[in-house]
């Protein structure tokens, strides 16, 4: 087992040659380097690329809808090629901020890319997204997988229940998560909707590890849809970051942010979704010195000698 840790570098001072492109991950990809120098391979690459969640709808009327996870894409078995030194842009997809006063819409999350390789934001309450939000009351929740991508980058949101007393459904969940949970109907007043479980990257990144965060390895789930009319009868957010009630998602995590409510008269914002990641796991029989800018970002070696960059902010990954 060939040790990696003594080849990775921080990144700082680093020069960023960026030449012709190449393909690869079944996208367009940049290639590195110049004059006739044959591309060495990138190869066996695990990718995740999550977006930012989207925010809750909120502040007064009836019920509002939960915010859906980021949009959330896991390749496995990638290639890129390198000749010289190589630098891919990371750019970190933002949560959707809450809504506030009327008209009480959110924001959907930022999209994420890995270079050429995107995720697309979750949907506010009630709008389209990687995940679709959460519907309001007495309506029907957000589409997901707004990229179109195979397999799907998340779920729908949930709607709301039926009748005059219908709360408000939660967000999708991201990747293989599940659809929102609907609003309850009820006879005074029907309770929110939970999200919809976000999805675990275990199977491709490893079942522990330390910048998981909360939650485990579960990451984009959507955020809770509120009751009618009522502060007691809320959802509660998806597993994988989503927000509760009045919640912001989990930092890091892809995840939407519930819903906010009160008596139509009065009101609370909505939380925020929570901001995107990537992580890209280089297996030990590659060759190369791994590095990530800026320093937020890092480069965390593994017990198999592969590495795993972890980005929380934008930056790049660097090969040399």
């Amino acid at each position: 087992m060939r040790d990696l840790k003594n080849k990775l570098t921080s990144g700082k001072n680093t020069k960023n040659n960026q030449g012709r492109r190449g393909k690869s991950f079944g996208y367009q990809v940049l290639g590195f380097g110049s004059g006739g120098v044959a591309p060495k391979p990138l190869s066996a690459l695990s990718i995740l690329v999550l977006a930012g969640g989207g925010g809750g709808r909120g502040f007064g009327g009836t019920a509002n809808g939960g915010g859906g996870g980021g949009g959330m894409r896991i390749l496995t078995c990638q290639t890129a090629e390198y000749t010289g030194v190589g630098s891919m842009p990371v750019v970190i997809g933002s949560g959707g901020a809450g809504g506030a006063a009327p008209p009480r819409d959110g924001c959907n999350g930022g999209n994420t890319t890995f270079n050429c390789l995107s995720a697309t934001g979750g949907g506010q309450g009630t709008a389209a997204g990687g995940s679709g939000g959460g519907s309001g009351h007495q309506g029907t929740g957000g589409s997901g997988n707004a990229g179109g991508f195979s397999p799907p980058e998340g779920a729908d949101g949930g709607s709301s229940g039926s009748g005059c007393y219908a709360g408000s459904g939660g967000g999708g969940g991201g990747a293989s998560g599940t659809t929102g949970s609907a609003g309850g109907s009820g006879t005074s007043a029907g309770g929110g909707g939970s999200g919809g479980p976000g999805s675990p990257v275990a199977p491709a990144f490893g079942p522990s590890q330390p910048f998981y965060g909360d939650d485990g390895a579960a990451f984009a789930g959507g955020g809770a849809g509120s009751g009618y009319n009522v502060f007691s009868s809320a959802g509660t957010g998806g597993t994988g970051g989503g927000g509760n009630y009045r919640a912001a998602g989990d930092t890091g995590k892809g995840g939407g942010g519930g819903a906010g409510d009160a008596p139509a008269c009065t009101g609370v914002a909505g939380g925020a979704g929570s901001d995107g990641r990537v992580f890209v796991r280089v297996p030990d029989a590659n060759p190369y010195t791994i590095s990530v800018t800026p320093g937020t970002n890092t480069v965390v070696p593994q017990p198999d000698g592969s590495v795993i960059a972890n980005f929380t902010v934008s930056g790049c990954f660097i090969v040399e």
